[in-house]
């Protein structure tokens, strides 16, 4: 009678949370699967012309019905790699059925077909009325995902190396370089080495992982020779009209491409005064030009 009393009320553990193998990170749960493929699939997604506001649903509706077939198949995932199974995901977006039934689309060709003129249909400066914040919000948490695991995955590689997680600590907070180099042991004579041997490769590591490249910065070159010569010309009568001549012709060499040997055969002045000159041609062109110095 006891023992079965006890039985009765036995207490029972909690069920452990659902393991699924995948072919890219062993086995993870499905929150840790939704968190890896996530980012990637809202670009994707971007890449392939879908409107923001419908991203976040089609996300959903994807993970959904993945979700579902791993319940009856745990090893779904056991055989692809990240990529194969961000192939997956996009095969159960639908994105159609959102574009037609969700914001109730009408196809242009298929009115083309019926009436011959499709623009008659056409309702000028018409919107739905969807907000898409949520989209902005998504895509805000994405990119901070993104680099929080950036820097998680940089730190575990670097985890027994001082110099490269005092670089790390330097790179993605407000701390001073002298004392982000003192942290790593290269103080003084040693800091211009850490900075260009350790900093510098793992600010470009970084931005390899986060996709992030330097844009290219334009100078006034670029702008003369694309045509835009009217801020040099303006330049030029300026110094002109201060009868400023050696910096006229300054301008002039540097719009013609001419050599500093050049130049200093025709002002008859030392290399140094003409590399001056120029310096100074440069910094106001820039300044004319609003490029960045």
């Amino acid at each position: 009678m006891m023992s079965d009393l006890k039985n009765s009320f036995d207490i029972r553990p909690y069920p452990r949370v659902a393991h699924y193998a995948t072919g890219w990170a062993g086995c993870r749960t499905f929150d840790e699967i939704y968190a890896d493929l996530t980012p990637n699939l809202n670009r994707l997604l971007r890449y392939y012309g879908n409107a923001d506001i419908d991203i976040p649903d089609l996300v959903a509706h994807a993970f959904m019905r993945l979700w579902m077939e791993l319940s009856a198949d745990t090893t779904l995932l056991a055989g692809v790699d990240k990529g194969g199974a961000l192939k997956l995901l996009l095969n159960r977006t639908n994105p159609q059925i959102f574009r037609k039934v969700y914001r109730h689309e009408v196809y242009l060709d298929d009115l083309a077909t019926r009436s011959g003129d499709p623009d008659e249909f056409v309702i000028d400066g018409f919107d739905h009325g969807h907000s898409s914040g949520y989209a902005e919000y998504a895509e805000a948490i994405d990119l901070r995902l993104d680099i929080e695991r950036a820097i998680g995955e940089t730190a575990e590689k670097y985890i027994d190396s001082l110099p490269h997680l005092a670089a790390l600590y330097y790179i993605t907070t407000e701390v001073g370089p002298d004392d982000a180099a003192a942290i790593a042991g290269k103080g003084g004579t040693k800091k211009c080495w850490w900075l260009t041997s350790v900093v510098k490769p793992m600010r470009s590591e970084l931005c390899e992982k986060l996709e992030l490249f330097a844009p290219t910065k334009e100078t006034w070159q670029d702008r003369y020779r694309a045509g835009i010569e009217a801020p040099l010309l303006r330049l030029v009568d300026r110094y002109d009209a201060e009868g400023n001549l050696r910096m006229v012709a300054t301008l002039q060499s540097m719009a013609a491409y001419e050599s500093c040997k050049k130049l200093m055969q025709r002002l008859q002045l030392p290399k140094s005064h003409v590399q001056y000159l120029r310096l100074v041609g440069h910094r106001e062109l820039n300044k004319i030009y609003r490029c960045a110095a």
